[in-house]
């Protein structure tokens, strides 16, 4: 994919069977010379991708820069400007109830899941966040 101006452009990626959602991006005009705004869309569930895909290309022509389509997993979607933002939005009342819900969220897949990948993740997190030690 290139930078150049093209009018109607839509790169859309093809969903891998880990993705979970998709959000489409694009990028403005260089705000100081070098480095492009990013706008992003909302992140919706890959059930959506249709339907997210016919409005990238709908709303394309209308765009002096491409759009990309991206599919994601759901680590990937937890690390998007909407996510951050709201997030960094939240009281410190509100995020420590959100980590709490996470920690459980963890330990029961953690406890309940079959897939010995999925809890290998979810214990990964949970050191990561510095709930279980090593």
């Amino acid at each position: 994919m290139t930078d150049a101006n093209v009018h109607g452009r839509v790169a859309a990626d093809t969903p891998g069977p880990d993705d979970e959602f998709v959000q489409v991006v694009w990028f403005g005009p260089p705000q100081d010379g070098l480095h492009r705004k990013i706008f992003e869309g909302p992140v919706e569930p890959i059930e959506n991708y249709d339907a997210v895909l016919a409005w990238a290309t709908e709303m394309a022509g209308q765009m002096v820069y491409p759009l990309y389509v991206v599919p994601m997993t759901g680590v990937q979607a937890l690390r998007t400007n909407h996510v951050r933002q709201g997030v960094a939005n939240l009281t410190d009342q509100q995020r420590g109830e959100l980590r709490r819900e996470v920690v459980a969220t963890l330990a029961n897949v953690m406890r309940d899941s079959d897939d010995p990948t999925v809890r290998a993740d979810a214990h990964s997190i949970l050191l990561d966040m510095k709930v279980v030690r090593p």
